[in-house]
């Protein structure tokens, strides 16, 4: 990162080497916890990094919640409001542990939250449709088992 310096509160999560369809040849990327910076090493003898891009993440595009970034094998697709990054690259595995630091880095939650998440808006929908404590009887039946439970009855929302 000859060409970019990193903000006080600004810490780098990812470094690699990359294909991109927008730019052509091996790229240096790195991700930090605000940008995507992109660079290209040149020159044959002296080599030196250029500064070919810097994407920030607050340019990702988000739709339901959802970070607009997919992963297919070994490429990942950026929609940012700017433009579509594809980068390759150099397996599926490199690719994964990327996609899911850019993912924590531009919705600011982690993994466990937005799977957490997702379980407790199920349980809020059902209640909903339902009209039962989903909570409660989950917990009355941990308690009481469910023999108990039944016996006591399931409970109703409030």
């Amino acid at each position: 990162m000859a060409n970019y310096e990193l903000q006080p509160d600004e810490v780098i999560l990812y470094e690699g080497t990359v294909n991109c369809k927008e730019y052509k040849g091996n790229l240096q990327l790195t991700l930090t916890s605000r940008k995507i910076i992109f660079e290209k090493e040149k020159g044959i003898l002296k080599k030196e990094k250029e500064l070919l891009d810097v994407v920030t993440l607050e340019q990702v595009k988000i739709y339901n919640d959802t970070a607009q970034i997919k992963q297919k094998a070994s490429e990942v697709e950026i929609q940012t409001i700017a433009k579509n990054l594809t980068i390759i690259f150099s397996g599926m595995l490199e690719a994964r542990k990327f996609t899911g630091k850019i993912i924590d880095a531009a919705t600011g939650t982690t993994v466990a939250k937005r799977s957490s998440n997702k379980i407790k808006d199920a349980f809020n929908i059902v209640d909903d449709t339902l009209g039962l404590d989903t909570r409660g009887t989950i917990k009355g039946v941990l308690e009481n088992g469910v023999k108990g439970t039944i016996l006591n009855g399931i409970a109703k929302k409030k």
